[in-house]
């Protein structure tokens, strides 16, 4: 059932956000105005992240965590209300032909496969027969998603739009940088509770530092995409994002809020904000207008995919390290926070390594969206 419930959250977001993001992005076509609103997109969305793990503190200390999945009601039934209200209808749209249904099926089952072999490969054993047969398979159906979207009529995901410059290094940066981020938040949360004694509220609390960092440094982002471009401000971001995370990879057993974890928190999140609203900006940059939604799904699907990544091989780093204590008798809060600072150092080098991979990412200044050639139709003469 939580399963089920998860999925389902998952699929609307995934019809929503790349949706929402293509609206946004062939809307604004001139410089000022979509460096604005890209920002204030990007800027939403690390704002997001930060705020979820606060809320979700609050609801799981307070009503209790199955309120998590409750609260998203009123909010959907909010988000239809004003897309209807704001977002203009299509009366004439080309009818959907030759939907590439295989390839949603092998992309979908393949990626699945592959984080559910990562999320379990630290109990089962990576050299396990389970977990090579896992990792196995999810290659063979990636594989076969790659080779049928290379041969079907309307691929799902056409490979001709990497082709765009610096839109592959993009995603690809986002991809690293989420996994770094998010399995932060996953680690630094166990770390409060698990090893300090915070309460969930507390440690939902925790994070509103963050969340004001981030918006902050995402308005700041924003404004300095004209002078300076999107390139150097995702470079600076993870680098920022790096340097706070290598900051809170030194936490203690017994450790000081105020000393161990604010300072590093506060560098991070401004980091989240510039990287977010950056990479969110350089991914829609050149796309043409008829593509601007695969362009959304592309970074959607490279926010989600690293997250997921992310805490599916940093986990295995801080459990093989806090099991390998554990069975050397060393106390169980010394073994947690050892495991948790093995992980959080990893999440660091991500971060860099993010950082390295945007110095290939489109350097744009707001340049307008491209669009393609109108189409002459022959038109009889009788007409």
């Amino acid at each position: 059932m939580l399963i089920g419930a998860r999925l389902a959250q998952g699929i609307g977001a995934a019809m929503m956000i790349p949706a929402a993001l293509s609206i946004l992005t062939t809307s604004f076509t001139e410089g000022s105005d979509r460096n604005k609103a890209l920002g204030a997109w990007g800027g939403t969305a690390g704002l997001a992240s930060a705020l979820g793990v606060f809320l979700g503190g609050v609801l799981s200390g307070g009503p209790g965590w199955r309120w998590v999945f409750f609260v998203n009601l009123p909010v959907c039934a909010l988000d239809l209300i004003v897309a209807f209200r704001l977002v203009a209808s299509e009366r004439h749209r080309p009818r959907l032909a030759n939907f590439d249904a295989r390839g949603a099926l092998m992309a979908t089952s393949g990626m699945l496969l592959l984080i559910y072999a990562l999320v379990n490969a630290p109990d089962v054993g990576w050299g396990n027969t389970r977990t090579i047969g896992e990792l196995a398979g999810a290659a063979v159906l990636l594989a076969a998603f790659a080779v049928n979207e290379a041969r079907h009529r309307n691929p799902l995901f056409p490979f001709s739009i990497l082709r765009i410059n610096g839109l592959a290094a993009a995603d690809l940066t986002q991809v690293i940088a989420m996994a770094g981020f998010y399995a932060m938040f996953f680690f630094l949360t166990l770390y409060m509770q698990n090893v300090l004694g915070f309460s969930r509220l507390q440690a939902g609390a925790a994070y509103i530092p963050t969340t004001l960092g981030v918006a902050i440094s995402s308005g700041i982002a924003s404004q300095l995409f004209a002078r300076t471009g999107t390139r150097p401000i995702i470079v600076a971001g993870a680098l920022l994002g790096g340097g706070g995370t290598f900051w809170l990879a030194r936490i203690p057993v017994h450790g000081s809020y105020l000393s161990d974890l604010l300072p590093g928190l506060l560098i991070m999140s401004v980091g989240l904000g510039a990287v977010f609203v950056g990479v969110t900006t350089a991914a829609q940059a050149g796309v043409p207008r008829d593509k601007a939604g695969l362009a959304a799904a592309l970074i959607n699907t490279s926010t989600w995919l690293g997250g997921a990544l992310g805490i599916a091989i940093f986990s295995a780093i801080s459990t093989s390290r806090a099991h390998r204590l554990l069975a050397a008798h060393a106390p169980v809060h010394e073994a947690l926070t050892s495991g948790f600072q093995r992980a959080l150092l990893a999440c660091g080098i991500a971060m860099l390594a993010a950082a390295v991979v945007a110095l290939r990412a489109t350097n744009t200044r707001g340049e307008p969206v491209l669009t393609p050639p109108p189409q002459t139709v022959p038109v009889p003469e009788d007409a």
